[in-house]
């Protein structure tokens, strides 16, 4: 009886640490990278795994063109969803399982030149 009992625990306790290793090792390789203007700037195809970072950490709203710009670069030429009032950011491959999109980082701007509001599109 105390042989199964132990029995029990272990393969319990092993089945626990097992679970939470792979959920530490998913959580790692799915985790959004932190926000790094050095590789914004040199990978631009990499933006799509620090975009949400950006966005969560750095106040944007408010902030005027030339600032945006200081911190993202000039906007590609040639840009989908491109307006008079905004700039737009390629991010990358769309995230996923099949990725077949890019996805692109949409910033407005008022008369002023403002930041007013921003979205993540897929095209």
């Amino acid at each position: 009886m105390k042989k199964t009992i132990k029995v029990i625990t272990l393969t319990l306790l092993s089945l626990g640490l097992l679970i939470g290793g792979v959920i530490c090792i998913l959580f790692l390789i799915f985790s959004p990278d932190k926000f790094n203007q050095d590789r914004w700037l040199k990978k631009p195809e990499e933006r799509v795994d620090m975009v949400d970072s950006l966005l969560s950490e750095v106040n944007l709203k408010g902030k005027t063109k030339a600032e945006i710009i200081e911190l993202l670069g000039e906007q590609e030429k040639d840009v989908y969803f491109k307006e008079p009032n905004n700039l737009v950011y390629y991010l990358g491959a769309e995230r996923g399982f099949i990725s077949i999109d890019s996805e692109w980082l949409v910033i407005w701007f008022d008369d002023k030149g403002k930041m007013t509001n921003y979205e993540v599109k897929t095209d």
